[in-house]
């Protein structure tokens, strides 16, 4: 039994003596530094330079930020990002690519909340955190580290930044919108992206581990794109279409959603006062695409299937005028460009100057009702699955300007020529 003990206290020792050693000697960030020295050396020209690299410190090195609840310790690796003699060495030790360190303060910012990651762990693996289970926020790289500039910067400030623009764009007039919200504005029918950048993947279904593994096991990044690649992968019951995005285009739009997300910096971190996530359009056009074009189609002219739906597809919009009876393209015209100014054709003095100018007005006052309170739709069969396209209620998410541009600009999609011919 002694000898157990004996030979187990020996064990346990060796252990403890290698792990110190290993720890406080052979560490990779001591390798590093060793080896920025020794290039400090090499490079040095005169006196006062092979002065400073004798004088460079093997230590821990950390950015201590109270304002960010960070601690970043890159720096014991990445010792030379701040020195343009390094431009020539390999990663870790070569200087920041670009000019971000010459407008940014590497000791107010770090390096964590521009590209996520461990800021206190003290090896590559750890810091770089790709593969830890349950630690979502990855180092980014390349397009994707585009969208952590905007936890400081306005989303109207960096036009450089040309994939996340891409991809907002897309964002923009996919009808994206009609569906989901993003703060506070946009429909019901599909889930809140207002920080769908820190959404956790674990409450969702599996994410195809491929794709886990295309970006580099940052899963948060895979649940986006494969939610927009195939939408009924995350739930085969889903009123999302398939919108055949290329390869270029999932990737822009990854990078905008990867924007969204609700973890702020302290004010004194914003560069301009932030607004909100998408400043509103109130151009007609813009808000269809923004809101409606998913479900009632380009221009208007529906087509969408809607599963046991009364009439099969979601109604077309283009034919707004003749619902309205405004029968001449005058007509349609001066509505249009009333509702357009902001006039309230229901109440404007003198009164609105239109043939059936009754009917008009009872229609265009339903009209508003439908869009504001929204309606269900009607099942073909009784016994049948829940359509899964509702027109939802708008009330709290446009204004009634934003309803009047919108309805200005369906008005002025009307077929005329068409049905004059039929």
């Amino acid at each position: 039994m002694r000898k157990v003990i004996l030979i187990s206290s020996l064990i346990i020792i060796f252990v403890l003596i290698f792990e110190a050693y290993r720890e406080n000697v052979r560490n990779e960030w001591r390798y590093y530094q060793k080896r920025y020295k020794e290039e400090l050396k090499r490079l040095a020209t005169n006196d006062q330079d092979k002065q400073l690299a004798n004088n460079y410190d093997i230590k821990m090195r950390q950015i201590v930020l109270p304002g960010l609840n960070r601690v970043d310790r890159c720096i014991i690796c990445h010792a030379g990002m701040e020195d343009p003699r390094m431009g020539h060495a390999e990663q870790p030790l070569t200087v920041h690519p670009g000019d971000i360190l010459e407008v940014h303060e590497l000791d107010a910012i770090g390096c964590t909340v521009c590209h996520d990651g461990q800021g206190r762990a003290v090896t590559a693996k750890e810091a770089h955190a790709s593969g830890i289970p349950y630690w979502e926020k990855p180092m980014l790289f390349q397009p994707f580290l585009q969208s952590n500039c905007f936890r400081c910067h306005s989303m109207n400030e960096l036009p450089q930044l040309t994939v996340f623009y891409q991809g907002r764009k897309l964002f923009l007039t996919h009808g994206c919108m009609g569906c989901h919200k993003l703060d506070n504005k946009g429909g019901q029918l599909g889930s809140d992206l207002t920080d769908i950048a820190d959404a956790n993947i674990h409450l969702k279904y599996p994410v195809d581990k491929k794709l886990i593994h295309q970006f580099r096991q940052n899963s948060n990044i895979a649940y986006i794109y494969e939610s927009l690649k195939n939408p009924k992968a995350q739930s085969e019951v889903t009123a999302m279409p398939d919108f055949n995005f290329s390869e270029e285009e999932l990737k822009a739009l990854t990078v905008f959603l990867k924007a969204l997300s609700k973890r702020a910096v302290p004010a004194s971190y914003l560069v301009q006062k932030r607004e909100g996530h998408q400043p509103e359009d109130v151009q007609g056009e813009a808000l269809y695409q923004k809101y409606c074009v998913a479900c009632h189609g380009l221009e208007a002219k529906g087509g969408v299937k809607n599963i046991n739906y009364v009439k099969k597809t979601v109604p077309a919009l283009n034919t707004l005028a003749e619902k309205m009876f405004l029968q001449e393209p005058e007509d349609a015209n001066k509505v249009a460009g009333l509702l357009e100014k902001g006039v309230d054709i229901t109440t404007m003095s003198p009164q609105l100057d239109v043939p059936n100018q009754g009917r008009v007005l009872a229609q265009y006052r339903t009209i508003l009702n439908v869009i504001k309170k929204g309606s269900v739709s009607g099942k073909a069969d009784p016994r049948g699955p829940e359509p899964l396209l509702h027109m939802p209620s708008w009330a709290a998410g446009l204004t009634e300007k934003d309803i009047d541009s919108i309805l200005s600009y369906l008005l002025k999609l009307y077929p005329w020529e068409e049905k004059k011919a039929e």
